[in-house]
């Protein structure tokens, strides 16, 4: 049985959280954690994440704490495997491609359609990693079948050279 794929959700607003807790868990089977600080989230990185909700503005909590992009390249740097999906409120092309920039995976606004684009997101990133399996197996299939087709025709010339052939067998 494949583990269960976990996800944390990075939001100083604890209602936030937890409706999209809520969604997330009646949509897919996920061990879902929630933090209110970024820093309570690179503390738990250890944890193992596969995916990452982190909001913009974290600072409702403490005054003092990193905001997200900062927390966004901490955890890259800490775990780069992992995918991040960025929320925010502001709707600022400046901040969506930054969060790209340092390895967001995508960049959600937060509105009536955010939860449904986050869902769309994970399905998105599951496709995504199927689709790089597949093209492993692929492209190992292709060298293995590739290198069989290889040794087939050394064989034959081998024969050939030394005259080994079901028509003139040099055995008998």
């Amino acid at each position: 049985m494949a583990a269960l794929k976990k996800i944390f959700l990075v939001d100083d607003d604890h209602n936030y959280n937890e409706m999209l807790k809520m969604h997330l868990s009646s949509k897919f089977n996920l061990e879902i954690l929630t933090f209110s600080t970024g820093e309570d989230c690179i503390r738990n990185i250890d944890l193992s994440p596969d995916y990452i909700v982190l909001d913009y503005n974290l600072n409702s909590v403490k005054t003092e704490a990193a905001n997200g992009i900062d927390i966004l390249k901490k955890i890259k740097e800490l775990k780069p495997e992992v995918y991040v999906l960025f929320l925010s409120g502001q709707d600022k092309i400046e901040v969506a491609v930054d969060t790209i920039k340092y390895g967001a995976y995508d960049y959600v606004v937060k509105n009536q359609s955010s939860f449904l684009r986050i869902e769309n997101c994970l399905v998105n990133i599951h496709k995504n990693i199927r689709l790089q399996y597949l093209a492993r197996a692929y492209r190992f299939a292709t060298f293995f079948l590739g290198g069989i087709l290889i040794a087939i025709i050394i064989l034959a010339i081998l024969l050939k050279i030394f005259g080994i052939s079901a028509i003139n067998p040099g055995w008998v």
